[in-house]
């Protein structure tokens, strides 16, 4: 397989890439100059590094931090958040990055107080991940499975007092210091962030989950960082997409990726690259849908995207444009007009888009003659379940998760902030979402059958993208992680368990 170690630096990166590529492959490595960005200082670059290039530095931070304090107020509607008019760019844009338009608050609205019925026990819950009668903290952790299960149930039903009632006993079994502390077991450490998820979701007031501050923001980004290289999971996804898109549309003049969850962009600078080499002078776009209602990014987060994602395209002579557009204020005439006469994708996760919506997004997809849907499907992402049973498999995604990342060796601390900054708040999202899901009564069917149902036909993924994936894998210093070849798509496994599946479909 040709693929290189994930831990090159620039040196035997370049060396590296003297070696001939096989056509419509994907490279892990970077062109020079690339280190200088935070794109950079993301995908390739030391483990060991305490600063981020381009981003951590006195100057730029104070630059960084000074344009967010001068940045005015605004409660405007309107849909486009940066650029106002996206623009071929081959230079680092120096503008002040506009706000986001004040989100509405959410009105919180509980089930009903009292419940129809008794709770009924899910089998899911019976019995789900009981740890080890070895394993120290058995009783505690079985206990704490238990009456999370407990809770969930009587939140299903509608009994919340229930339900807060048995949290407010798992505080006592579950504190802080005990359950995500270092010694804590994967079991512990995901049954206390669903129990403080459930709480939130049941409590009168919300909160936003993610980053809230600059400072926040650059320890999620080194958390991201810490992630990606240490668990496969990332690199897997972003490779196994962006490899979708380069079998199906490779060979188009001019590429425009919707992007409904862009993270911090990473992955467009992989298909970069490999437009670089492959077709120069292609074009990439990148259309961002962001809910600023969900606040499900912080404004320091969506420059920082958009500045290095620019840097990346002048390293590579790509040409590129870059916009993001508010999800909750869109106007479909908008992407009508922006993706007239390119060759689309469209990156669509399950769960990135609430439920009622998904048909009309399916369909405006449709309208927009998108060529590909590529879409990620994480085993904590199954809304079509029951709350309860939806909470279980989402609790039993997470143990699995935290298992590969002490299997790997992750140092107490590093895992202590990827859980934090990464873990932590899409737990939180996962579990607030799916209760107000179920208290507005929404039903959602699987995620394949919906898109099935709305006409999408799935592409079989590539030989050489499973090739690929297994050759990453094969990179990872211990064993465990596999890939799996089903119905099409990719599906990336932790031992026993399942972590999340790529798919692709054809519009």
């Amino acid at each position: 397989m040709h693929m290189p170690p994930l831990g090159l630096g620039a040196a035997e990166a370049a060396a590296w890439e003297t070696h001939a590529q096989p056509p419509g492959s994907l490279t892990l490595s970077q062109s020079q100059g690339h280190d200088s960005t935070f794109l950079g200082w993301i995908i390739g670059g030391d483990a060991d590094d305490v600063a981020m290039p381009g981003v951590m530095d006195d100057h730029h931070s104070h630059s960084v931090l000074h344009d967010l304090d001068n940045i005015p107020s605004s409660s405007s509607s309107s849909s486009v958040l940066l650029p106002f008019q996206p623009h071929v760019v081959h230079h680092s844009s120096q503008a002040a990055f506009p706000p986001f338009v004040t989100p509405p608050k959410l009105h919180h609205n509980p089930m009903p107080a009292v419940p129809a019925s008794p709770p009924k026990q899910t089998p899911l819950a019976a019995g789900l991940l009981k740890p080890k009668p070895e394993a120290p903290g058995t009783d505690d952790a079985a206990t704490a499975v238990d009456q999370l299960a407990e809770a969930a149930r009587h939140a299903e039903a509608g009994d919340v007092f229930g339900a807060r009632e048995i949290l407010a006993r798992l505080n006592y079994l579950l504190p802080p210091a005990h359950a995500a502390g270092a010694t804590a077991t994967p079991l512990l450490r995901s049954a206390f962030y669903f129990k403080e998820a459930l709480r939130a979701a049941l409590s009168t007031t919300t909160t936003s989950a993610d980053a809230s501050s600059p400072v926040d923001v650059l320890l999620k980004l080194g958390a991201y960082k810490a992630f990606s290289e240490l668990c496969p999971v990332l690199q897997f996804t972003h490779f196994t997409c962006v490899q979708a898109v380069l079998d199906e549309l490779g060979g188009a003049a001019c590429i425009h990726v919707l992007d409904f969850d862009i993270g911090v962009g990473e992955q467009w600078a992989s298909l970069m690259q490999e437009l670089a080499r492959r077709r120069p002078g292609a074009t990439l776009k990148v259309t961002a849908l962001v809910s600023t209602a969900a606040q499900s990014h912080h404004p320091l987060e969506l420059q920082l995207v958009h500045e290095n994602l620019s840097n990346f395209a002048a390293d590579t002579r790509v040409p590129f444009q870059l916009a993001f557009l508010n999800l909750d204020a869109m106007d479909p005439s908008e992407l009508l007009a922006i993706t007239a006469g390119d060759a689309v994708a469209v990156h669509l996760p399950a769960g990135s888009v609430h439920a009622p919506a998904m048909p009309s997004v399916l369909h405006l997809v449709r309208r927009l003659g998108a060529k590909l849907v590529v879409s990620v499907d994480r085993s904590c992402d199954r809304g079509e379940l029951p709350f309860a049973a939806h909470l279980f498999q989402a609790f039993q995604s997470c143990v699995f998760l935290l298992e590969s990342l002490d299997a790997v060796g992750t140092a107490a601390d590093v895992a202590a902030k990827i859980e934090r900054f990464l873990i932590k708040p899409r737990i939180e999202r996962c579990v607030a979402e799916r209760y107000r899901a179920a208290a507005a009564g929404d039903k959602t069917p699987p995620w394949r059958a919906m898109l099935a149902s709305a006409g999408f036909v799935p592409v079989q993924a590539s030989s050489f993208a499973e090739a690929q994936a297994e050759s990453l894998l094969k990179k990872v210093p211990v064993r465990g992680f596999r890939v799996e070849k089903r119905a099409g798509s990719l599906v990336l496994h932790w031992q026993r368990g399942e972590l999340l599946s790529v798919s692709a479909w054809r519009c």
